[in-house]
């Protein structure tokens, strides 16, 4: 599906919360987290809901700052990490799949 925003690389300028926001310019974006900003120069990663004909996919993304090469950051989109079908309504559907992505990802 080419609209959908799975491995991608995007310049974007600005702040740390640049790259989210780029995120979330995209209309069929519904939802996006940050999940890990230990990082003081910016480079974070999260996760994201897009939802395309009637079906949910949960993709991660990451941020790279590209001091002092230029200002901004490149955002990246990742692998799908899973699709359900339908759309998610309820906040506790996304915090349930943060709770999952989070397991996975970090134990």
């Amino acid at each position: 599906m080419k609209n959908l925003l799975i491995n991608r690389e995007f310049e974007v300028a600005g702040n740390w919360y640049a790259p989210q926001e780029k995120i979330n310019e995209f209309k069929s974006v519904k939802v996006s987290e940050l999940l890990n900003t230990s990082s003081s120069a910016g480079d974070w990663n999260g996760l994201f809901a897009q939802v395309l004909n009637g079906k949910t996919y949960i993709i991660p993304f990451s941020q790279q700052n590209n001091w002092p090469r230029s200002n901004g950051y490149t955002l990246f989109t990742g692998e799908l990490y899973c699709k359900i079908n339908g759309v998610i309504t309820e906040l506790t559907e996304w915090e349930d799949i943060l709770v999952d992505y989070c397991e996975m990802i970090y134990n």
